[in-house]
Parts: C-alpha cells; sequence; structure tokens
C-alpha cells in the first residue's frame, strides 16, 4: 500500500512538472492517421496521456488483485489454521502434563498437519499413547513423526528405546539403540538407556564392559557414573561363583568399601561361598572409615577358626556403639560359637532391651533350648513370631 502510495505521488510531481512546462511554452500535439491529422494543445494532450495512463493502471491492479484472490485467501486461510494448530498444540502439551492422556493425543494429531513444529506434536502423540498403554499407536505416531522430519530419524530411535525400556522390552529397545552403540561414552541419555537394558535383560557383564568408557567420559557427571557402576557390581555379585567373586572384589575395591550397600552385598556373596577370612577383612576394614549396623549384623554371621580373636575385636565397638541392637546380637551370636553360653544370652538379652528384633529373638530361642530351658525358649520363639508377623 506504501509503496503504490509512493508511486502515485512520483508520477503526479512528475505530471505536475510536465503541465508546468506545457502552460509555460504552449504548443500543439499533432497525430497523423492516413490523410487525416489531428491537433490537441499539448496541455491537453499531457492531462488526457495522464488520465488514461491512470485508468490503464487501475485495471491492472484491478486484474492483478482479481486473479491474486484466490492465492490471498489460502495464504489467509493457511495463517489462521496455522494459528488453531499452534493453540491445539499448547493445549494438548497442557493436558498431557495434567495427564489427559486422551484429549492430548487428540489435540496434537488434530494440529499436526497444520503445524510448523509437526514432529514435535507427532513425539508428544506417541508419549500420550504410551502413557495410556497403546503401544501400536504409539509406534505409528513415531513413524509419522519421521516422516514429517527425516533427518531427526536418529533422535526418534532413541526416544523409542525409551518408550521400550519404560515398557520392559530391553531386546526391542537395543535394537533400537545398535546404531548409537559408539556415543555410550559421549552422550549421558544413550549412556543411561544402554545400561537400563542390559540391568532388565540382567545382563551384568555387558554392563560391567561399558563402565571403563563411562569413567573416561567428560560428558558423564561422577552421580550418573556412580549408579551405573553400583547397579552393575550389585548384579555382578548376585550371579558371580565362588572362582571369581574375590575378583570382583579386587577390581571395585574402592567402589564396594565406600558404599555399605555394596560392602553388604558384597560380605553376603564371601559368606555364602565359605570365603569367611575375606568377609572378616572386609567388614573390618569398612568399619573402620565408616560404621554401618547392617555390616555389623554380618559379622556375627562370619564362621572364623578363632571366635575369640573376632569376639575381642567386636567388644572393643561396644565402647563407642553402647545403643546398637545389631552389635550386641552380633556380641551373642560370636560368643554362642566359641560356647561362651552365659556371655551369648546376656549379650541377646542386651540387644532386646535395645530394640526387639525378631531375628535375636530367634537365636535367644535356639540357645535356651541348646540348654534344655524349653520354657524359655518357647517364650521366645513367640515373642519373635510375634513380631515377626506384626507387619503382615
Amino acid at each position: 500500500m506504501i509503496r503504490a502510495l509512493l508511486v502515485f505521488i512520483f508520477f503526479l510531481i512528475v505530471f505536475t512538472t510536465v503541465v508546468f512546462f506545457a502552460m509555460k511554452s504552449p504548443g500543439f500535439a499533432s497525430f497523423s492517421y492516413g490523410d487525416t491529422t489531428y491537433e490537441l494543445p499539448l496541455v491537453e494532450f499531457v492531462i488526457g496521456l495522464f488520465i488514461l495512463f491512470t485508468i490503464f493502471y487501475i485495471v491492472l491492479r484491478l486484474f492483478a488483485l482479481i486473479f491474486s484472490a484466490p492465492k490471498r485467501m489460502q495464504s489467509a486461510m493457511d495463517k489462521r489454521r496455522q494459528k488453531m494448530a499452534l493453540g491445539n498444540t499448547q493445549q494438548g502439551l497442557t493436558k498431557y502434563t495434567q495427564g489427559d492422556w486422551i484429549r492430548s493425543e487428540k489435540l496434537l494429531l488434530s494440529s499436526a498437519d497444520h503445524s510448523n513444529s509437526a514432529l514435535v506434536n507427532y513425539i508428544w502423540a506417541a508419549r500420550a499413547a504410551h502413557m495410556r498403554g497403546d503401544f501400536a499407536k504409539r509406534d505409528a505416531h513415531l513413524i509419522q513423526a519421521k516422516k514429517s522430519s527425516p533427518t531427526d530419524s536418529s533422535a526418534l530411535e532413541i526416544l523409542r528405546a525409551e518408550l521400550l525400556l519404560d515398557q520392559q522390552m530391553p531386546e526391542q529397545a537395543l535394537a533400537s539403540l545398535s546404531q548409537h552403540d559408539t556415543a555410550v561414552q559421549s552422550n549421558p541419555k544413550i549412556a543411561s538407556l544402554f545400561a537400563t537394558a542390559y540391568e532388565q535383560l540382567g545382563d551384568w557383564e555387558k554392563l560391567a564392559d561399558i563402565i571403563p568408557q563411562l569413567k573416561k567420559s567428560k560428558y558423564i557427571d561422577q552421580q550418573s557414573y556412580g549408579q551405573i557402576e553400583k547397579r552393575a557390581i550389585k548384579g555382578l555379585l548376585n550371579i558371580q561363583n565362588s572362582a571369581n567373586v574375590d575378583k570382583i572384589g579386587t577390581k571395585y575395591r574402592e567402589s564396594i568399601l565406600a558404599d555399605n550397600e555394596l560392602t553388604l552385598d558384597y560380605v553376603i556373596a564371601l559368606r555364602q561361598q565359605g570365603k569367611h577370612e575375606l568377609a572378616e577383612s572386609t567388614v573390618s576394614n569398612a568399619l573402620a572409615e565408616n560404621w554401618c549396623s547392617n555390616l555389623v549384623r554380618q559379622y556375627g554371621l562370619i564362621k572364623l577358626k578363632d571366635p575369640n580373636q573376632a569376639l575381642n575385636k567386636a567388644e572393643q565397638w561396644v565402647e563407642q556403639h553402647t545403643n546398637d541392637e545389631n552389635l550386641y546380637l552380633t556380641l551373642g551370636r560370636i560368643c554362642n560359637n566359641a560356647k561362651l553360653w552365659g556371655k551369648a544370652k546376656a549379650y541377646f538379652e542386651s540387644s532386646l532391651t535395645r530394640k526387639p528384633l525378631a531375628e535375636t529373638y530367634a537365636e535367644l530361642a535356639d540357645l535356651h533350648e541348646q540348654l534344655d530351658e524349653m520354657d524359655d525358649a518357647y517364650r521366645c520363639a513367640k515373642k519373635g513370631l510375634k513380631l515377626a508377623t506384626r507387619s503382615i
């Protein structure tokens, strides 16, 4: 509009200038056609020429407007659709955050074809379908997302793997991640997905295999790395046999001793496989760095050739941990193994005064039975059973 106005002003200025000079020096414009000659005053000729040009210009503009009308109408409709699509997309994402998966999916799909962000619409529609358990539609939406933006197919495969893992389908997830195995060291998201897939499969060896890559990576924070390593070590301890459980302890010694839960799993594995001496030294070293009541309980289950040595060490701990019921339970067990029945009974009873445990009642009941004190054995067994079944 402004451009047309400027053009009009320009020609008006030119016309005014020409008319001014024509009036200053009057003359005639002569036209001949065959034997006929026409003469007009120069001023009238200029004015007429301007009028004819103006009419011609207006006619051309009208034709242009008429022929461009469908295109302009289509453009206006497209803009209107895009505006509506943006509104539906925003509302669909809002419904997703509110947990209205069905409404969210419908709104996102209804605006996908007219949205400038069709990929986003299909991705969140797939998430909504996944949340409501319609996995067939989820996969269909992911296919549409790939068609709308083929260059983002790699990212979509990662998303699909994440959703499959949430569905507890690790084999299919690994198939989607297969082309990204080289990115484990540089991409925390991909590393976490591989770790989750191996964990769901129970393939602890493969999970352990990626730990060195994660440790070297500058892109993966220590907290994420520590969690993945911990899951791998716990899995390895649960499946390994006696021939290599101590190798795991050597390989991951620092990590095991730095985490009470891992230390506990390691000690249990050693004890179950008869490596009691190594279990005893592990517990002693761990408790020297950080006191853990559950580890103390395990110490009482370790079978040593010289229980008196274990008793002397455990009795030294009492000086600093007088209210730990598990420590007194452990002392009672050690005394029981050393056949110090009186001390064992006293330690079990001290444990119960601090906190009644079904496990302690069971040990004390066995001791009474061993000493042929059947009434006391029955009394302790009854209390232990009542305590054990209280939460059932």
